[in-house]
């Protein structure tokens, strides 16, 4: 309806039986329900002014904004948007350079995850069920108390936000009736590792008020599982998706008072533990912005990839995304070692807002939270927004990346994800780095630039060359009669520079000239570096 103008008739399809508060938020903008319609959850309201129609799809519970005859879905943009699917706005995408996750296991640490979901359905390689193992939930003793903990036993979701997370990461967007939609994962070829720590009767992050403990302690139990059994060889599994890839976290552990958390916390250092045993961490920022004080723990990580929110208004055009109202800002609380830049939290961003979701079996009402269901016959219906939902599609990216270059360490993909990103936003630590933004971190995901960087490093044997503790950014390529220039933006994290070297098309390493002496440009001092190259002697090799 975006090329629409004037009056219009319109109707509004909620996620769930409307309700008084819904009626109440019409009302308040002056709009009339003309017609219920209970059996499809929806109401007609009538004549609207078109520019009034992307306020309308905002309002809570609205999963479509229908014109009478005419019908517009929302929520189907993520995936293209971070340019992991192709689109007209973006025509090359990740999955064009020939990855799609495949070989690549994500440990979904939530909820539990309704795997029969049409397009979650052949993913379940393991599974872990962390509330049974420890405390004494009795719903889980009187359900099932023989969860086995090899990774055979299949979790459901009695609460829909791990379905729903697993969607945005993986779905192929399959229906029940085996049609396509656009409902994609960005990695529709990755595989589940299901490990749930919400509590038995479906409480998801946050709302266990009257189990809090047990789901503290179940957090930490389904983390220490999945890094015990990151190698393990899933019994009937093909050995291309034995193991644990990437952890996916969707929540986070309330830690706001003094300033948040300085990623001292438990869990945040088992996220670290993580990064560093080989398990990639993707991992929500939180949703208490723009005036968070601090960041919680695990978001505050020192080495995962935490991941933002943006509102990309329903479009897969990234030039209008702004940063979610409720995204939490950095930095990180500093945690005192001397180490600035691990205070620049969060990394990256991505698509959060009113996003559809993989509807779970608890969602549809064919089960409940103490009776497993079949999600088989499920779609994509309600929307859904937070930090939590821009975490999957960046889980799915990671994924991408190292189904390109299985060599890369986590924090090697860290560093393609923050050097290939779109920045966004003022530099907010630019005494320490001139690209990082407290909102955007060091910009929009970008699938395609990531994906591409991973392959070129594997096809010039130049994966090893990734360090860590350098940035080096290039930015500009010049070429003037036969004379090309090439110029960019260095600096070292840690220690003083010794030299500046560059090689061509994976040639001998050569240094540079450079008119600083050694040692006179120290840890975080950013230089500018120029080659000058021939490009007639390059063409003769």
């Amino acid at each position: 309806m975006q090329t629409v103008s004037g009056p219009v008739n319109v109707g509004l399809s909620y996620d769930g039986r409307i309700t008084d508060s819904n009626r109440f938020d019409l009302a308040l903008l002056g709009h009339e329900i003309h017609l219920e319609i209970p059996s499809v959850d929806a109401v007609l309201i009538g004549d609207v002014d078109a520019s009034e129609v992307y306020g309308l799809s905002q309002l809570d519970g609205v999963v479509m904004v229908e014109r009478y005859g005419f019908v517009v879905f929302y929520g189907d943009v993520q995936t293209p948007a971070v340019k992991a699917r192709n689109s007209t706005e973006y025509p090359v995408g990740a999955w064009d350079l020939g990855v799609s996750g495949h070989g690549v296991n994500i440990a979904l640490t939530d909820t539990g995850v309704d795997n029969e979901h049409p397009g979650l359905s052949g993913k379940f390689v393991a599974g872990y069920d962390a509330v049974c193992y420890v405390h004494t939930d009795p719903s889980c003793l009187l359900s099932n108390p023989l969860r086995e903990d090899d990774g055979s036993f299949d979790p459901d979701d009695g609460n829909q936000h791990g379905t729903a997370c697993m969607g945005m990461a993986s779905s192929t967007g399959l229906e029940a009736d085996g049609s396509q939609s656009e409902y994609y994962g960005s990695a529709p070829n990755a595989s589940l590792v299901d490990v749930r720590i919400g509590t038995d009767v479906g409480a998801g992050p946050f709302e266990n008020y009257l189990l809090e403990q047990e789901f503290y302690e179940s957090a930490m139990n389904g983390l220490q599982w999945i890094i015990d059994h990151r190698d393990d060889a899933w019994p009937g599994v093909d050995e291309a998706n034995h193991g644990i890839d990437i952890i996916s976290l969707s929540w986070g552990i309330t830690s706001h008072e003094n300033g948040g958390s300085d990623g001292t916390d438990m869990h945040s250092r088992i996220l670290d533990d993580a990064m560093l045993a080989g398990v990639a961490v993707s991992n929500a920022a939180g949703n208490d912005g723009p005036d968070n004080d601090g960041l919680s723990g695990m978001s505050a990580s020192s080495l995962s990839v935490t991941v933002a929110a943006t509102d990309d208004l329903n479009t897969v055009n990234r030039s209008d995304d702004s940063i979610a109202s409720y995204s939490s800002r950095g930095p990180r609380k500093d945690n005192g070692d001397g180490n600035p830049l691990n205070e620049l939290i969060p990394e990256v961003s991505a698509p959060g807002t009113n996003i559809v979701q993989a509807e779970g079996c608890v969602t549809s009402g064919g089960c409940n939270n103490f009776l497993g269901g079949d999600a088989s016959g499920n779609t994509y219906t309600g929307r859904g927004s937070g930090t939590s939902y821009a975490t999957p599609s960046v889980t799915g990216v990671i994924a991408l990346v190292i189904e390109a270059n299985g060599n890369l360490t986590p924090l090697q993909v860290k560093e393609v994800l923050k050097q290939t990103a779109e920045r966004r936003g003022e530099p907010s630590a630019p005494e320490v780095d001139p690209y990082w933004n407290r909102d955007f971190g060091w910009g929009m995901v970008d699938a395609r630039a990531a994906v591409a960087l991973a392959l070129h490093l594997a096809q010039t044997d130049q994966t090893d060359s990734v360090d860590v503790s350098l940035q080096n950014h290039l930015l500009s390529v010049a070429d003037s009669n036969g004379t090309i220039n090439v110029t960019g933006h260095a600096w070292g994290q840690l220690g003083s520079i010794e030299r500046v070297e560059f090689r061509i098309d994976g040639g001998d390493w050569r240094e540079a000239t450079y008119s600083a002496e050694p040692g006179e440009i120290g840890a975080l001092t950013p230089f500018m570096w120029h080659v000058i190259l021939d490009s007639v002697k390059l063409s003769e090799g």
